[in-house]
């Protein structure tokens, strides 16, 4: 696009349809009808699909334009089609219009007053009214009946003649009148009062509820067999695939209700269609042919005939489908059933599908392969039509006729695939087996390589280059090294002026191989002139008519396209590009000599570049208003603070920072040579570095014996000669990271103090001028702007790179010695990790501590442990924390008291505690030991033998076969120890390859749905479209970037004056209101602080915040509550900094606090967010980026004392991307009371917890017994003890009483039993491999597994049974869903969004899949066994009477049980007897089968809570609270004495939101994306997270970000950019959708300016007068 040229036109919307057979053919220059390309010479054959009049090809011009293959646009063809086929990507919408069109009447099998009543809702959806459609709901029919309730889903009113319920026609035409008076007066008053316009309305939340709308009218559509009009019933049809239509045939009892109504059904074939070669029942021509039965009653039904109904469907229901069909207002087409149907396909141009060469070879487009099959196809048909014609005539026999007639159907069916696989291959039944197939319409158009994403999304582009990088410390840090290679090659337009003239001639004569030269020069038309091959001469002739206008020009309007030089503004890119700093404006500086591009050191973490072979994109701008930008917005300097959190980006690395720390020690001193050679090194004011033009030096520290400066002195005056002119200096009191008894006892290093900028005291290190907060480069950068800040980092950077050049500094082995007394203490601390691991041991297996090592019951202890993971996470985890202990003791002690050398002299120490290179691990690892080696939190895994590797013996103790490791690097590691640091290594590079494919999908949904979200000039947030997010951004409107130095008081008192002179408060004074806000805050502080101690619920609020109020903006003081607080907070504890009165702040030099106030408030609104920032981007790009850094694993903590908590990218993804209503670990947490005790809350815990029956079971026995019968039948009999614990432990330990023990087993337990037993039975009928097929696996129910033979009552246990088994598939599904690539969604993702997507599609019959629960375990342990006990006791083979009657109805509740006795009197065992049949059953594991189940019985629970837990409370509040697995408010609420039931929080939105509503939800998203977060350390600023969760949150529901969350946006090219293409193209075509071209996505798709940034205002300049 050539800005300097505007066009008079542009693109306002786009409108979605299906172009009728009717503009197909007029659009067409021919019909395609010959399968054969090419003729025996090459050449195209006439009517063919490389037909001249389609566009001109191999050198010959086009027959329709006569232009050559240069100039000829290309035409379109198109090839008819001998029958009607269905539309594949319709098909779904056509079915459902088939199954509720009566066959008979042709209209609607739907009541006529219902098919109203959805027209008026949709009509009044249209214009966004959605409150009216509530209210057209209450209008009633009158009628002679109470209140008419119209029989709407009437299955049963056959008796009622039309089925019309109680209305009668009159009543009927009356409230239809009722509505659409009712309707039309709606729409009237609406507009009247702008509540809508002609246009419509459509926003996300009208979309929503017209589709909703419409789900339910298909869904009422298809919900009845009869039709309410005439009374009939119409056959059912069921399609095969997206090619095949079955209709299928009637039950007797509709017959008959047909016959006697007695309508005939109008034949659909003949009607307008004249050569019958139907199979209709009417009489005529078509009856002799044989009528196609297929088996099952159903027969195929044409193309043709369905295309019928359709039309007289359409053309009678017009009505209801106008509205269907058409979402705004303005839209009357008439809808014809033929939207569904193809009678003529488009043929493409040529020029869009040319053969491809390979070498010789040339190869037919995949393109054209699929419409020749369909000319083919046709072809075949029309001769077989012939043949039957003949057939006629010749009078044949019936087999002939019937082969060809056979013939003729499948080549229908045929052609209906061919037309499938030309538009979508994978809708193709015949397809090819074995070869991939030819990609359709549909392929090409999604997916990360179809037309979408590939050419209009993302585009090549012209003008970049790309290179390796290699670091350069002697640029500036915004500059960027170019070879000359480059310089050469990539040129500017640059437009001829008097002013550049003679800088572009000797540009123009230097001409294209001397840089820096010119490559070719416009002239006024637009021609262009390549200068390359010219000679000099040429050259000067063209350079010397640079100024002079030809071709009858009157002003000169030459462009010289010169070589990119000195300062020219690029901008570059590294990819990954995962935020803001991934591209930013460069200067460029040409380097001659250089080969690769050359950065400074400064921009790699910006960038995460390093320079083991990375490589960068650099991308020249090629108009004013591109460089505008990159020099002015996305420039380096202005990236210094990164938008996740505000804190700095760019900073010095590694060298430069130990030479910080080495220059400004107290023993570092230079001489006046030296000290200026360090000075004019950094700054050279004739390249203008300084302010001033002349270089300030200071004073020497020392005079006698020699002048000498400190290195302090260096940085002070640095610090003068770059800061502004007329400007105090900086002054800053923070801590560096070097504490100060490194130094000496009485050191104050460790405080960086500087004053009226200069450096009085402290060590400058990777705090001061690294990547860090509140350093001096970030003071700089907030005192006196990003120009200086940049500034300093360059100069900073020269400086220490100097200096460190003269001083050298090298790590050798010196430095990683210990003494000889550290070596010592080092072995002594490690002679007690010997035995650590077998006290560990001891401590887990409740054994003594001073049990041996080869104990035998130790290591058969070991051995139950290592065989199940839960325990063996307990062992490990304690064994860990008990080495990492001895570690860490070795690790304090040696270091840094044992080193050979001290820390400033020790280069390993200074680069460790500096900050510079690595950290007090890797010190610890070369010099004391390497430690406990952890894989996915563990320690290494045991083997089935019991060892870690074989060189140990089996459940050995000892630490170190459990992978810790005492040597260390310095004096090398045992093979042993060296084989478990790469499984620990290992581990860490296979983490890193899958995170990032994760994280990146993450942030691609984010940024889809979050493109157009942008601040608006009213200060509130708004999507693309003007839907309102939030009021205010992030509920202050404040900027991240500006936000840092907000809160920092001290700083901005003790520099004052220079935030003065930066914010210049004089400037803005006739546009600011300076008291009305203030005066208002402090009405609204009095009346908060009068209730400051009622909790906020029970706050009366008098008045609204006043940012609510005054816009921040425009009124000073408008600010924010929270930072008024602090303000306030700040002024009162520290009054003495502030002047009481004007005389003392003249005396003293201090401020008042009034000025003080003002300051601050200003800076408040100066730190306000811009109007038009793409806020959406910044936030998906401020959670996407961090999330590259989590660590994949989740942290899986031991099953001990802590709740399992899934974290990382999976929770992410489970809150943002799926937004699940059923998460993994769902969990409550709950505040406890201050008068609860620990003990009370533990007793609490246990009252909550779920409890199973196998806590309760000390040992199972199990009697198995086979006998005959004397009938000869087999029978196997099961005798099961369950021995309990004492009665009194488990009253104790579960409260749980002996009754209710035996209730369970008698109710529940048993019942499971016999289910779990005929489901193992039907188990060993599968056979293990793959089941046969038709085969049946024999009938398994209770009769054929119980002994007793007897009546059953219908036991639907199978059902459930099966339920079950797909729950175990589902599992094993999910267990092997884990190593997965994750640049799409997931599988579990893909099937929820299928489900969400069904729901609109075919699967409208009805909703009756009602979810089975395990409703067979509901808790109804409350009733007690109604056994009188009787006090004497019986022996074991004599029952009680009361025993003998429980036996009796035990037995007769179950099938197998035929014994059955509980010990009454101490409640400590249980027994029962279960026989079984002999033939049907194998043996079973019983044993197994009732320790399963013991462990699933529930005894005691409250619905969905499992565990109850007490962590320990919070290190840093104090807080106690409980955490429960499992999530249950209601059942909580009742516990009020316990916990403080307003505080209970939850990690489960969907649940939160169904109890405690949308805005609770809203706040648990933030907490719970917080959270994620904050366990990594990542901090991330809490706008972002309001923003997401605003977003997710905007419908009022829980909304994820993947295709069922962007469902709802109104911009269909956003959605068709994002992901199924072809889905949301076929909803936008269905609803006749118009694209506005308002979001980011769309601007892209055609090409035009995005409105969000410097796009949303455009600059108008007064045109000269003539």
């Amino acid at each position: 696009m050539d800005i300097s040229k505007p066009v008079g036109s542009e693109i306002t919307s786009v409108d979605f349809g299906v172009l009728s057979d009717e503009e197909i053919r007029k659009l067409s220059a021919k019909q395609i009808t010959n399968p054969i390309v090419f003729d025996n010479l090459g050449h195209p054959i006439n009517g063919g699909l490389y037909d001249l009049s389609l566009g001109a090809f191999l050198r010959n011009v086009c027959t329709t334009c006569g232009l050559d293959e240069k100039f000829c646009p290309g035409h379109l063809g198109h090839i008819e089609l001998p029958v009607p086929v269905y539309n594949p990507m319709f098909f779904n919408q056509l079915y459902i219009f088939l199954r509720s069109a009566c066959l008979y009447c042709h209209k609607f099998k739907l009541n006529q007053l219902e098919v109203h009543n959805f027209e008026c809702k949709l009509h009044l959806i249209q214009y966004g009214l959605l409150l009216e459609c509530v209210e057209l709901d209450n209008i009633m029919a009158k009628s002679s009946k109470s209140s008419s309730v119209i029989d709407v889903d009437g299955e049963d009113n056959d008796d009622e003649e039309g089925g019309g319920g109680s209305v009668d026609e009159k009543s009927k035409k009356d409230l239809m009148k009722r509505r659409e008076l009712f309707v039309k007066n709606a729409i009237e008053s609406a507009l009247k009062d702008g509540r809508t316009n002609h246009k419509g309305v459509v926003t996300a939340s009208v979309s929503e509820e017209r589709k909703a709308t419409i789900h339910e009218f298909y869904k009422r559509l298809l919900s009845r067999p009869k039709c309410t009009n005439c009374g009939m019933y119409s056959p059912g049809f069921r399609k095969d695939g997206f090619t095949k239509i079955f209709e299928n045939s009637l039950t007797d009892k509709q017959i008959t209700n047909n016959r006697v109504k007695g309508l005939q059904r109008p034949d659909m074939i003949k009607k307008n269609a004249g050569n019958a070669n139907g199979n209709s029942s009417s009489t005529g021509a078509a009856s002799d042919l044989p009528n196609i039965k297929h088996k099952g009653g159903s027969k195929y039904v044409l193309s043709t005939e369905v295309r019928n109904i359709l039309r007289s469907l359409f053309h009678k229901e017009q009505a209801i489908l106008q509205k269907v069909f058409h979402s705004r207002p303005y839209q009357h087409d008439p809808i014809s059933g033929d939207l569904f149907f193809k009678q003529s396909v488009l043929v493409p141009p040529t020029r869009f599908r040319l053969p491809s060469k390979l070498g010789d070879e040339i190869h037919e487009n995949a393109q054209n392969e699929l419409l020749s099959n369909i000319i083919k196809t046709s072809v075949l048909i029309r001769d077989l039509n012939e043949r039957i014609t003949n057939m006629y005539k010749e009078k044949i026999s019936g087999e002939d006729k019937k082969i060809i007639f056979n013939r003729l159907m499948n080549a229908f069916v045929t052609l209906q695939n061919d037309v499938n696989a030309f538009i979508d291959s994978t809708k193709n039944q015949n397809a090819p087996a074995g070869k991939i197939p030819n990609p359709g319409i549909k392929q090409a158009l999604e997916k990360k390589e179809g037309l979408f994403r590939k050419h209009m999304m993302g585009k090549r582009v012209n003008y970049a280059a790309r290179s390796v990088i290699s670091p350069d410390p002697n640029l500036e840090t915004n500059e960027i090294g170019v070879p000359p290679v480059f310089a050469k090659k990539l040129t500017y337009p640059e437009p001829v002026t008097s002013y550049n003239a003679s800088e572009l001639r000797q540009a123009v004569i230097n001409g294209p191989d001397t840089w820096p030269g010119a490559i070719q020069v416009q002239n006024e038309d637009g021609s262009l002139i390549s200068l390359i091959g010219m000679t000099l001469e040429q050259r000067k002739a063209i350079a010397n008519q640079l100024l002079t206008p030809n071709g009858g020009n009157s002003v000169v309007g030459k462009k010289v396209y010169r070589h990119i030089k000195n300062n020219d503004v690029v901008i570059m890119n590294r990819q990954p590009t995962l935020h803001k700093a991934s591209m930013m404006g460069h200067k460029v500086r040409v380097l001659p000599g250089e080969k690769t591009l050359r950065l400074h050191y400064a921009n790699t973490g910006a960038y995460n570049a390093d320079f083991d072979g990375d490589e960068m994109n650099m991308h020249f701008p090629q108009n004013e208003n591109a460089r505008a930008e990159a020099l002015n917005l996305a420039n380096t300097d202005n990236q210094y603070l990164t938008p996740t959190s505000g804190s700095p980006l760019r900073g010095l690395i590694q060298d430069h920072i130990s030479a910080g720390v080495w220059l400004t020690n107290k023993d570092t001193f230079f001489n006046r040579e030296t000290y200026q050679q360090l000075i004019y090194g950094c700054i050279r004011p004739e390249d203008g570095h300084t302010s001033k033009n002349r270089i300030v030096t200071v004073p020497p520290a020392i005079y006698k014996p020699e002048m000498l400066w400190t290195g302090k002195q260096v940085i002070t005056t640095v610090l003068l000669n770059i800061k502004p002119d007329n400007v105090p200096g900086v002054n800053l009191i923070s801590k560096n990271k070097i504490k100060s008894d490194y130094w000496s006892e009485s050191s104050t290093e460790n405080e960086v103090i500087f004053k009226n900028g200069e450096l009085l005291s402290g060590i400058l290190d990777k705090s001061q001028y690294g990547a860090s907060q509140f350093g001096i480069v970030h003071s700089l950068h907030e005192v006196y702007g990003p120009t200086v800040a940049g500034k300093a980092l360059s100069v900073l950077g020269r400086l220490f790179t100097n200096y460190i050049m003269m001083t050298a500094f090298t790590c050798g082995m010196d430095d990683l010695r210990l003494t000889d007394e550290g070596n010592t203490w080092r072995k002594d601390i490690l002679k007690q990790s010997v035995d650590i691991g077998r006290v560990a041991a001891t401590e887990v297996t409740n054994l003594d501590e001073d049990t041996k090592n080869n104990n035998k019951e130790l290591l058969r202890r070991l051995e139950e442990i290592l065989r199940d993971d839960n325990k063996l996470g307990i062992l490990d985890a304690l064994t860990q924390s008990k080495v990492n202990a001895i570690t860490s003791q070795v690790v304090s002690k040696c270091v840094p008291d044992g080193t050979m050398k001290r820390f400033p002299y020790n280069s390993m120490q200074a680069m460790a505690l500096s900050g510079a290179k690595g950290s007090n691990v890797n010190v610890s690892q070369i010099m004391c030991l390497l430690g406990q080696q952890a894989l996915e939190g563990r320690r290494v895994p045991v083997m089935v033998s019991g060892k870690t590797l074989p060189s140990f013996k089996p459940f050995e103790t000892d630490a170190r076969a459990g992978g810790y490791i005492k040597q260390r690097f310095y004096s090398g590691i045992r093979p042993q120890e060296y084989y478990f640091h790469c499984m620990a290594g290992r581990e860490g590079l296979i983490d890193t390859a899958v995170k990032t494919s994760r994280s990146g999908y993450l942030q691609r949904c984010l940024t889809k749905q979050l493109e157009g979200v942008h601040v608006s000039y009213d200060n509130s947030v708004r999507d693309a479209d003007g839907t309102l997010i939030q009021f205010l951004y992030g509920g202050d409107a404040v900027d991240t970037t500006k936000q840092s130095h907000m809160n920092q008081f001290k700083f901005c008192v003790d520099n004052y004056d220079a935030l003065l002179t930066k914010y210049n408060p004089g400037d803005m004074t006739e546009n600011i209101d300076t008291d009305l806000a203030l005066s208002y805050s402090k009405k609204v502080r009095k009346s908060l602080k009068k209730q400051k101690d009622v909790p906020h619920y029970d706050q009366v609020i008098k008045y609204d915040p006043v940012l609510n109020v005054y816009n921040p903006a425009k009124y000073l003081g408008s600010v924010s509550e929270k930072f008024q607080e602090k303000l306030d907070t700040y002024v009162s504890k520290n009054p003495t900094i502030f002047a009481q009165s004007k005389e003392e702040a003249k005396s003293t030099g201090k401020i008042t606090e009034k000025k003080f106030r003002a300051l601050m408030q200003l800076k408040y609104m100066r730190s306000l967010i811009n109007p038009g920032e793409a806020v959406g981007i910044i936030a998906s790009q401020s959670i996407g980026e961090p999330s590259t850094q989590m660590t994949l694993n989740t942290f899986h903590f031991a099953g001990h004392g802590a709740a399992n908590v899934t974290l990382g990218i999976p929770r992410m993804r489970e809150i943002i991307m799926t937004a699940s209503a059923s998460i993994k670990t769902p969990q409550m947490t709950l505040p406890i009371l201050a008068d609860v005790n620990d003990e009370q809350a533990d007793a609490f815990c246990k009252s909550v917890a779920r409890v199973v029956m196998s806590e309760f079971v000390d040992k199972v026995v199990v009697t198995e017994t086979t006998s005959q019968d004397v009938d000869g039948s087999n029978s196997r009999s099961y005798v099961i003890g369950l021995k309990f614990y004492t009665k009194e432990e488990y009253e104790t330990e579960y409260d749980i009483s002996q009754e209710q023990l035996e209730d369970v087993i008698t109710s529940k337990f048993l019942h499971a039993l016999e289910g779990q037993i005929v489901k193992e039975v039907k188990k060993q009928k599968k056979p293990d491999y793959m089941p046969t097929v038709g085969k049946s696996a024999g009938k398994t129910d209770m009769e054929t597994v119980s002994g007793k033979i007897k009546e059953i009552d219908n036991d639907d246990d199978d059902e459930d049974n099966e339920v079950d088994e797909d729950h175990d598939e589902e599992q094993a599904k999910q267990n092997v869903k884990q190593q997965v690539s994750y640049e799409g969604p997931d599988d579990d993702e893909i099937e929820t969004m299928k489900k969400a997507e069904e729901t609109s599609d075919e699967e409208m019959d009805g909703d009756n899949s009602s979810s089975s629960d395990d409703s067979d375990l509901d808790s109804d342990e409350e009733e007690d066994a109604d056994a009188d006990v009787d006090m004497d006791k019986p022996s074991k083979s004599e029952l009680s009477r009361s025993a003998k009657d429980r036996q009796s109805e035990v037995i007769a509740s179950h099938n197998m049980v035929t014994q059955f006795n509980f010990d009454d009197e101490l409640g400590e065992w249980c027994e029962f007897k279960l026989e079984l049949n002999g033939n049907e059953t194998q043996k079973l594991l019983m044993v197994n089968i009732v320790e399963d189940l013991l462990r699933k019985v529930v005894v005691r629970e409250i619905p969905h809570i499992g565990r109850c837990i007490r962590p320990e409370p919070d290190a840093k509040t104090g807080k106690r609270i409980l955490t429960t697995e499992g999530v249950n408010f209601r059942a909580m609420w009742d516990q009020d004495d316990f916990i403080n039931v307003n505080g209970i929080t939850s990690n489960d939105v969907y649940a939160v939101l169904k109890t405690y509503g949308v805005e609770a939800a809203r706040n648990t998203i933030v907490n719970e994306i917080y959270r994620v977060f904050d366990t990594y350390g990542i901090s991330v600023s809490s706008r972002h997270l309001d923003l997401i969760a605003d977003m997710m949150t905007r419908e009022g529901t829980y909304l994820a970000f993947n295709r069922q969350g962007i469902d709802s946006s109104t911009s269909a090219f956003m959605k068709m950019s994002y992901e199924t293409t072809c889905q949301f193209l076929t909803k936008a075509v269905l609803d006749g959708d118009r694209e506005e071209l308002e979001s980011p996505s769309a601007k892209i798709v055609m090409g035009k300016l995005s409105n969000v940034g410097t796009g949303s205002f455009d600059v108008f300049a007064q045109m000269p007068r003539l």
